[in-house]
């Protein structure tokens, strides 16, 4: 009696257990490789400054861009991608028109705005034409004005 009852157990048991452990070893596998949180994320900072009226005043010559505040100094930033290339190219577009930009690599932990950026840098990547790259630039600032507002 005893045999018919705990042999049927212990073997569901252990199919159960195997089971589960696979189909867990295959999620784990196929998350890592869809996507990676160590993409880097390339800032183009236009400069600090150490109050928002000197901020607004050297950046006059600029349409859009967006700022931080850490360690009460005013971050300055043109531009966000994830193509060094890109960003690259954006910085010397800046810097033929006189203003000088340098190139943070910066965490995003929006995986959302991440796949967003990679898009845009799809595009950028296939254009030539500064006035549209910069375009694509200044909408990358609304997209990330707009994930700022909404964690906020």
């Amino acid at each position: 009696m005893i045999k018919k009852i705990f042999i049927p157990l212990l073997l569901s048991l252990t199919i159960g257990f195997s089971l589960g452990m696979l189909i867990y070893n295959q999620y784990k596998n196929s998350s890592e490789s869809v996507f990676s949180e160590n993409t880097p994320i390339y800032f183009l900072q236009q400069g600090v400054y150490s109050s928002k009226e000197s901020m607004e005043e050297n950046t006059k010559n600029i349409s859009d861009y967006i700022y931080a505040v850490d360690n009460n100094q005013y971050k300055v930033f043109v531009s966000i991608n994830t193509n060094f290339d890109n960003a690259k190219k954006i910085k010397q577009i800046f810097n033929d028109k006189g203003i000088d930009i340098y190139i943070k690599e910066l965490n995003i932990t929006n995986k959302a705005f991440v796949e967003k950026l990679k898009q845009y840098d799809e595009l950028i990547s296939s254009s030539a034409d500064d006035a549209a790259i910069l375009g694509l630039a200044k909408q990358i600032i609304s997209e990330y004005e707009l994930v700022v507002k909404e964690n906020n």
